[in-house]
């Protein structure tokens, strides 16, 4: 089997799948977030996740990235989560952080730029680059940031050094619409490198226009899988699929 060139094959050689949960349950205490959630994404595809809030979506990208406990089996690039090898391949912009803010935008970008990219030319360029599509101005300290300039922030360190899995949760919180269109630009740009991509977002147009396959989680449980594109075909568009499964399943 021949594998893209950002896939390691002594890692890989047994697994297709970029990742793959399988049977997952997620507990706060006796409540169950997430209740045996099996899904997979290959490379070069972006995975929309949908839900209403408390529906499991957060949750399980946690148990993705081994930043909580949970029950069943997960894979990234074969190995299990939290593993050195699978940080260094990924990005995480989280829903519910904020970066340093008492670094100022380009001082935290350089500080993130430094521990994923070796060349000082290449993470010097690299930072650049991001703080001009990102609108950013570099010495504007995180701090006195709007809510919109800090969530790019968190993109940006995401993408830096070009990670083979970026994750996002509701990335697009806080960004005015003309970002957003720009934001989606670029993301589809990325997957066409042959990198892959998970976001959570509660505009699901977005998704539609963004993503290539698309699953809806309803109270803990996987509701729906399919491609972007059967279910727009089926329902008309990703939000009418996710009404009708959703109203389905009872809200």
């Amino acid at each position: 089997m021949i594998y893209p060139p950002f896939f390691d094959p002594l890692i890989e050689k047994r697994f297709v799948s970029l990742f793959e949960i399988k049977d997952l349950i997620v507990k706060y205490r006796s409540q169950v977030a997430v209740d045996g959630v099996s899904l997979k994404l290959e490379a070069g595809s972006s995975l929309g996740l949908i839900g209403a809030n408390g529906a499991g979506k957060t949750s399980t990208l946690k148990a993705l990235l081994g930043l909580m406990k949970y029950q069943g089996n997960i894979e990234v690039f074969g190995q299990r989560p939290g593993n050195l090898k699978v940080f260094t391949r990924l990005g995480f912009a989280p829903e519910d952080a904020d970066p340093p803010e008492y670094l100022t935008t380009q001082e935290y970008l350089r500080y993130v730029a430094s521990l994923r990219i070796k060349d000082s030319t290449s993470r010097k360029h690299e930072v650049e680059e991001s703080l001009k599509f990102f609108e950013l101005d570099p010495k504007k300290a995180i701090r006195n940031c709007s809510k919109g300039q800090k969530r790019r922030v968190l993109i940006a360190q995401a993408m830096l050094g070009n990670p083979d899995l970026l994750i996002l949760d509701e990335p697009l919180n806080g960004l005015d619409p003309m970002f957003m269109i720009k934001l989606r630009e670029r993301l589809i740009q990325y997957r066409e490198k042959g990198k892959s991509i998970v976001y959570s977002s509660h505009i699901l147009s977005e998704i539609e226009k963004s993503c290539t396959d698309l699953v809806i989680l309803h109270k803990g449980k996987l509701l729906y899988s399919e491609t972007v594109a059967k279910a727009a075909a089926e329902f008309g568009s990703v939000e009418n699929a996710f009404a009708k499964k959703v109203g389905e399943a009872g809200a």
